[in-house]
Protein backbone atom coordinates (compact mmCIF):
# COMPACT_ATOMS: atom_id res chain seq x y z
CA UNK A 1 0.00 0.00 0.00
CA UNK A 2 2.66 2.18 0.65
CA UNK A 3 4.40 1.63 -2.27
CA UNK A 4 1.47 2.55 -3.98
CA UNK A 5 0.81 5.72 -2.35
CA UNK A 6 4.77 6.67 -2.68
CA UNK A 7 4.14 5.85 -6.28
CA UNK A 8 0.97 8.01 -6.54
CA UNK A 9 2.93 11.16 -5.13
CA UNK A 10 5.78 10.60 -7.81
CA UNK A 11 3.76 10.46 -10.97
CA UNK A 12 1.60 13.19 -9.95
CA UNK A 13 3.27 16.88 -8.88
CA UNK A 14 1.41 18.99 -6.48
CA UNK A 15 -0.46 21.48 -8.33
CA UNK A 16 -0.82 24.22 -5.65
CA UNK A 17 -1.89 27.40 -5.85
CA UNK A 18 0.44 29.83 -4.03
CA UNK A 19 -0.55 33.98 -3.30
CA UNK A 20 1.54 36.35 -5.18
CA UNK A 21 3.98 39.33 -3.11
CA UNK A 22 6.08 42.40 -4.41
CA UNK A 23 9.75 42.42 -3.28
CA UNK A 24 10.79 45.88 -3.59
CA UNK A 25 14.05 47.09 -3.62
CA UNK A 26 14.36 50.81 -3.43
CA UNK A 27 17.79 53.38 -3.79
CA UNK A 28 17.92 56.86 -3.21
CA UNK A 29 17.77 58.94 -5.74
CA UNK A 30 20.73 60.94 -4.56
CA UNK A 31 22.71 57.99 -5.75
CA UNK A 32 22.40 59.13 -8.86
CA UNK A 33 24.45 61.97 -8.21
CA UNK A 34 27.33 59.81 -7.17
CA UNK A 35 26.66 59.53 -3.43
CA UNK A 36 26.63 55.64 -2.44
CA UNK A 37 23.13 54.82 -0.58
CA UNK A 38 22.37 50.79 0.16
CA UNK A 39 19.37 50.09 -1.20
CA UNK A 40 16.47 49.20 1.50
CA UNK A 41 14.52 45.78 0.58
CA UNK A 42 10.89 44.91 1.49
CA UNK A 43 8.40 42.48 0.77
CA UNK A 44 4.31 43.49 0.22
CA UNK A 45 2.22 40.43 0.95
CA UNK A 46 -1.39 39.52 1.85
CA UNK A 47 -0.19 39.21 5.27
CA UNK A 48 1.60 42.23 6.11
CA UNK A 49 4.88 44.70 5.21
CA UNK A 50 7.90 43.25 5.91
CA UNK A 51 11.19 44.44 6.57
CA UNK A 52 14.82 44.05 8.31
CA UNK A 53 15.16 46.08 11.32
CA UNK A 54 18.85 47.26 11.83
CA UNK A 55 18.38 48.54 15.42
CA UNK A 56 17.55 45.33 15.97
CA UNK A 57 19.16 43.15 13.80
CA UNK A 58 15.75 41.31 12.86
CA UNK A 59 12.96 40.88 10.41
CA UNK A 60 10.15 42.88 11.23
CA UNK A 61 6.45 42.21 9.70
CA UNK A 62 3.71 45.28 10.07
CA UNK A 63 0.41 43.59 9.35
CA UNK A 64 -1.97 44.77 6.70
CA UNK A 65 -4.15 46.09 8.59
CA UNK A 66 -1.94 48.49 9.84
CA UNK A 67 -1.25 49.75 6.17
CA UNK A 68 -2.85 52.73 4.77
CA UNK A 69 -4.07 51.78 1.15
CA UNK A 70 -5.40 53.81 -1.68
CA UNK A 71 -5.25 53.53 -5.15
CA UNK A 72 -1.96 53.71 -6.02
CA UNK A 73 -0.19 53.44 -3.13
CA UNK A 74 0.09 52.50 0.37
CA UNK A 75 1.78 53.62 3.19
CA UNK A 76 4.12 52.01 6.15
CA UNK A 77 3.90 53.57 9.18
CA UNK A 78 6.90 53.57 11.88
CA UNK A 79 6.85 55.49 15.22
CA UNK A 80 9.09 58.02 13.74
CA UNK A 81 8.48 58.29 10.18
CA UNK A 82 6.56 56.87 7.76
CA UNK A 83 7.27 55.06 4.14
CA UNK A 84 5.15 56.05 1.42
CA UNK A 85 4.95 54.19 -1.84
CA UNK A 86 3.43 55.57 -4.82
CA UNK A 87 2.98 54.53 -8.74
CA UNK A 88 3.74 57.31 -10.97
CA UNK A 89 4.37 57.84 -14.82
CA UNK A 90 7.48 60.74 -15.51
CA UNK A 91 6.55 63.21 -17.78
CA UNK A 92 7.36 61.97 -21.05
CA UNK A 93 7.45 58.49 -20.30
CA UNK A 94 4.59 55.78 -20.42
CA UNK A 95 5.47 52.89 -17.90
CA UNK A 96 4.33 53.22 -13.90
CA UNK A 97 7.43 53.03 -11.67
CA UNK A 98 7.20 52.70 -7.42
CA UNK A 99 8.90 55.61 -5.99
CA UNK A 100 9.04 55.61 -1.92
CA UNK A 101 9.37 58.73 -0.13
CA UNK A 102 10.69 58.62 3.65
CA UNK A 103 8.78 61.51 5.80
CA UNK A 104 9.39 62.62 9.46
CA UNK A 105 6.07 63.52 10.74
CA UNK A 106 7.13 64.52 13.82
CA UNK A 107 8.89 67.58 12.03
CA UNK A 108 6.92 67.74 8.81
CA UNK A 109 9.26 67.60 6.25
CA UNK A 110 10.91 64.46 3.98
CA UNK A 111 13.54 62.76 4.26
CA UNK A 112 14.93 61.06 1.31
CA UNK A 113 13.43 59.86 -1.86
CA UNK A 114 13.55 56.42 -3.82
CA UNK A 115 12.90 54.72 -7.09
CA UNK A 116 12.03 51.19 -6.52
CA UNK A 117 12.63 48.01 -9.05
CA UNK A 118 9.24 45.74 -8.17
CA UNK A 119 9.87 42.21 -8.18
CA UNK A 120 6.48 39.55 -8.58
CA UNK A 121 7.47 37.10 -6.17
CA UNK A 122 5.20 33.58 -4.97
CA UNK A 123 4.71 32.80 -1.54
CA UNK A 124 4.65 29.49 0.30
Amino acid sequence: MFRIYLLFILLFPNISQADQGLNLTCKNLLSALGRKYEPLNFKLEVTGFHYFDKDHNEFKVIPSDELVFGDDMFVAKFPEYELGFQRIVYAGETEQIITMSKYDFINDKFLAHYECDVETTYID
